[in-house]
């Protein structure tokens, strides 16, 4: 790596970061956060996949605008869509006057490339509204910004040509793919990486393309940090905390009786405690985690995983 992507690298994770300290910063000042290593699930995107549960989606309530776009997270003069475009360019960007960008970009979706960074958009993999369906509804309006403005993650964000982002839309795998057959590989494990970084779900269309290309190519090495803005202490999807240490957790999928009336051998979802005694069909939750004394015995195997897929 020559020194001038290093310097942008660093740039982008150093924004990244920032972003990060922004959320620890605004958690309520009676539940103080600590700083710890984040945790970090590996495997092949098959496996990370199987891990994501199922649920059917939750469109109500969506508005583009309760996701802030774009911040300038370190205060350096350039916002999320700069550094992305920053990071992207296949040549040495130039930054001019209010962070505006000069560089060389290539759209991974459909091969298109450019010179003139304002024809570019800025996407993010796994869409606002797919984000929300899926289970950002029930996050805080910081978790939502730091989502919009993940920089932590390659992943997350793209730089694309408007005309692929625009065709995307807001569809999911089950109704969209890259235009570039060579990248849709790419695509689905960058996908299943973010959707595991922010712990979404996944509904049943969904689970069943995704599964269907990767049965063609598998992607191994996956490795994806949970987003600070969950693993560090903040409120995840339900209200519920995610540990930055021990077991990794299952993504979320609250929904139900309200929090207080949740078990607590469940920590990622919400399911009550017997009476009566529940079995994996009376819920709609899989590969959740589960901790001891585990009452409705949904983990079998004592893997620490409830009613896997």
């Amino acid at each position: 790596m020559n020194p001038s992507h290093a310097a942008v690298r660093a740039r982008r994770l150093t924004a990244g970061l920032a972003l990060a300290v922004a959320a620890l910063l605004a958690l309520p000042s009676a539940a103080p956060a600590r700083v710890e290593a984040a945790t970090i699930v590996t495997g092949t995107a098959s496996q990370l996949l199987a891990r994501l549960p199922t649920a059917s989606e939750h469109p109500a309530g969506y508005a583009r605008s309760k996701f802030v776009l774009w911040i300038d997270a370190d205060h350096d003069g350039c916002n999320t869509r700069a550094e992305v475009l920053i990071a992207e360019s296949r040549v040495t960007a130039t930054i001019g006057a209010h962070c505006a960008v000069t560089g060389s970009w290539r759209s991974a979706y459909d091969g298109v490339t450019t010179t003139k960074a304002s024809s570019f958009d800025i996407d993010h993999v796994v869409p606002l509204k797919e984000a929300w369906d899926s289970g950002a509804w029930q996050w805080t309006a910081d978790q939502r910004t730091a989502y919009a403005n993940d920089l932590g993650d390659s992943r997350t964000l793209r730089a694309v040509s408007a005309a692929s982002n625009r065709s995307k839309g807001d569809r999911d795998p089950a109704d969209w793919w890259p235009p570039a057959l060579s990248f849709r590989c790419v695509y689905a494990g960058e996908w299943v990486a973010v959707k595991t970084r922010w712990q979404l779900s996944v509904d049943s269309r969904e689970r069943t393309a995704v599964a269907s290309l990767l049965g063609t190519c598998p992607v191994k090495g996956l490795r994806v940090a949970i987003a600070p803005a969950l693993a560090s202490g903040a409120p995840a999807p339900g209200g519920t905390s995610v540990p930055t240490t021990g077991p990794t957790p299952a993504p979320t999928a609250t929904a139900g009786p309200a929090r207080d009336a949740c078990d607590p051998s469940y920590p990622t979802v919400c399911i009550p405690p017997p009476p009566p005694d529940l079995n994996c069909g009376d819920i709609p939750y899989r590969n959740f985690t589960v901790l001891p004394p585990d009452p409705h015995r949904f983990d079998g195997d004592h893997d620490g995983i409830g009613c896997e897929t």
